[in-house]
This record gives structure tokens, C-alpha cells and sequence, in this order.
């Protein structure tokens, strides 16, 4: 096995970690992790991500199932809306420039850590 797959192997079980412990994964692990370690274009390091996000999920999902956490009320709520958001986030973020999109992502991070540290 080279490196690099090493590398996105570790990438992998770290977003996977990070999913069944805090819920996150996809976004805040995966893509800058392959863009500052693997020199992956921000553009595909979010396509990436997201292919990655549904296996990541569905073996959260049915740990969590088995353990009685998962509110399917919520789920549902959320479930289309999120699905029609991806598909126009997915759409949108090709029209923005990788560095506007890059450094809106590094404000979001950063929020996101100054809301959860602050609560």
C-alpha cells in the first residue's frame, strides 16, 4: 500500500471517528484534510467529500439506531430539505472561485468552534 493511500485511509477513519463521536465528519475532517494533506483542489475535496459522507452516515446511522439515539421525527423534518440544499450547494459552489469558497469554509469553521467552545 502506498503513501497516499495510507493517507486517505487515516483521512477516512478519522472522519468516520469524528462522525459516530460528535455527529461531524464530512465537512469539517475530509475536505481540509485533503486539501492541506493531499493537495486536493477545493472543489473535488467537497464532491469527495460529500460521495464519502453517505457510507460514513449510514454505519453512524445504524450503531446509533441500535443504541435508540436517532430521533426519526427529526430525521425526516430535515431529510428532503437537506437533500434539495446539497443539490444547489453542489450547483452554486462551482460558480465561486476556489479561494472565496475556501476562506468562507475557514469562517464557518471557526464560527461553528467559537459557538461550541463559547456554549
Amino acid at each position: 500500500m502506498g503513501t497516499q493511500t495510507l493517507l486517505y485511509a487515516g483521512i477516512g477513519l478519522l472522519a468516520g471517528l469524528t462522525a459516530g463521536w460528535f455527529g461531524i465528519g464530512g465537512g469539517t475532517i475530509i475536505v481540509p484534510a485533503l486539501i492541506l494533506l493531499c493537495g486536493v483542489p477545493y472543489h473535488v475535496a467537497v464532491g469527495t467529500s460529500l460521495a464519502l459522507i453517505i457510507p460514513i452516515s449510514l454505519a453512524g446511522t445504524a450503531t446509533s439506531w441500535k443504541l435508540n439515539t436517532v430521533d426519526w421525527k427529526i430525521a425526516a423534518g430535515c431529510a428532503f430539505t437537506g437533500m434539495v440544499g446539497a443539490v444547489l450547494g453542489s450547483f452554486l459552489i462551482q460558480k465561486v472561485p476556489e479561494m472565496v469558497a475556501r476562506r468562507a469554509f475557514a469562517v464557518f469553521l471557526v464560527y461553528a468552534a467559537w459557538r461550541l467552545w463559547a456554549k
